[in-house]
């Protein structure tokens, strides 16, 4: 049986909590069941942003674990729930998550009688931290879910926190301007701990440097910390050099895009301020910089007909994919959309629209908070030219895949999980 078909994962997805929490308490208190594993000497570094959290994790983290035992935790997951939690390359076990979640239900139920509902999220970030430290990590870097400072993650004491970028997301959680989601994700910053910022609004960063002023933590603002020169963009990845005051680096990182120079930069300031507890050589950085991954990025699932997978849930992230089609000068694009009903659909579709006229509008089939197929295309007709609405998603990447040469499936990470799953069975069904 597929871990996703198991009784325990059903369980898990059913832990669905709507709102806001006041507090970390719910948190805490799982973590007390289990003899608080977050505190047992794991070293952390913290991520939060926008967008590019995902990207800069899996950098530091590709160079930590060349010397030493890592951990990462990341989420969502695109393909596989087993994706958000990893350490030394070796993903978690479905044996371990299943035995995990059938010790815990208890102490789940416990919590429900005492009117706490525990969230789907604050279970897997509580079995994240003690596989981390069942298995041996020095050190593991963890990714915010959502803002910061009332994440779930944000009960551990990092050594070096980072926040990668400010736009407007989740505006019913985080609030409606850039200063209060700043504010959020500032939340993540702990007294005397180092943070690192990329290239930030002015309304962001001043918030963030108010923050970090008042716990005396120490800013670092990454691209103001190197020199860039030399970039090139390929369909595989980036390429440029960086000169800092210390170092130089030829980088070649595998994900796509000029946006990921910045998250490279953050990933470098990031390693940088942890070599008292965590040196490296120049080789381990620019090799293991060399060796990150992280799907559903810009990811090219076939070369004939050229097919992207790109988890572009938010309007930033949709004007730095549309910058990379058009840099990397590719043509006659269609995208495969789909998305949730909380995301900003104007917002992505008007910035995909600058590099296509043609757009497939498909309904994820399974995700109870789906966008309704209707109200996707009547939005996608504001911006594009050519149209085309199928209901279900094989169907839509089918018809695809006969119509363009160069396809790029974005929208939500929910959609690529189930394109992946179609795309196999085509694949195989063709020899």
């Amino acid at each position: 049986m597929r871990l996703e078909e198991t009784p325990e994962i059903s369980f898990l997805y059913g832990l669905t909590y709507e709102g806001r929490r006041e507090n970390l308490d719910i948190m805490r208190d799982l973590l007390t069941y289990l003899n608080n594993p977050h505190l047992s000497g794991v070293k952390y570094v913290h991520v939060t942003g926008t967008n590019g959290k995902g990207s800069v994790c899996s950098a530091v983290y590709s160079v930590l674990k060349r010397k030493y035992r890592a951990g990462l935790y990341v989420s969502p997951h695109v393909y596989r729930f087993n994706e958000r939690i990893t350490v030394n390359d070796k993903q978690i076990e479905d044996d371990y998550i299943i035995n995990f979640i059938r010790g815990f239900m208890p102490i789940i139920e416990k919590l429900k009688k005492e009117s706490k509902r525990p969230s789907f999220f604050e279970v897997v970030t509580s079995l994240a931290f003690e596989y981390f430290t069942r298995s041996g990590c020095e050190i593991a870097v963890i990714e915010v879910g959502v803002g910061g400072r009332l994440d779930p993650t944000n009960v551990i004491n990092p050594l070096v926190s980072a926040i990668t970028s400010i736009d407007l997301e989740h505006t019913q959680i985080l609030g409606n301007t850039i200063e209060s989601i700043a504010y959020e994700k500032a939340g993540i910053i702990k007294p005397r701990v180092p943070v690192v910022v990329g290239a930030l609004d002015i309304r962001a960063l001043q918030v963030i440097e108010e923050v970090a002023r008042s716990r005396g933590a120490k800013l670092y603002i990454a691209p103001s910390e190197y020199e860039v020169s030399d970039i090139t963009l390929r369909l595989d990845g980036v390429d440029f050099k960086v000169l800092g005051k210390d170092c130089e680096y030829k980088i070649n990182f595998p994900l796509v895009g000029r946006h990921q120079v910045n998250n490279v930069l953050i990933a470098l300031k990031i390693l940088e301020l942890l070599k008292d507890h965590f040196p490296l050589e120049k080789s381990d950085i620019e090799l293991g910089l060399a060796e990150a991954k992280l799907p559903g990025r810009f990811e090219v699932k076939l070369r004939k007909p050229l097919v992207i997978f790109d988890i572009a849930h938010n309007p930033a992230a949709a004007r730095a994919l549309a910058d990379t089609i058009s840099e990397l000068g590719l043509e006659n694009v269609t995208f495969l959309f789909s998305a949730l009903s909380d995301k900003d659909l104007d917002g992505i579709l008007s910035n995909l629209s600058r590099v296509s006229t043609d757009i497939i509008v498909t309904e994820i089939g399974y995700e109870v908070r789906r966008a309704p197929l209707e109200e996707i295309e009547r939005c996608a007709r504001k911006y594009f030219k050519n149209i085309k609405a199928v209901k279900d998603s094989n169907e839509a990447l089918r018809y695809a895949l006969e119509k363009s040469d160069t396809l790029v499936a974005t929208g939500s990470a929910y959609l690529l999980r189930e394109l992946e799953i179609h795309l196999r069975s085509i694949i195989s069904s063709k020899g």
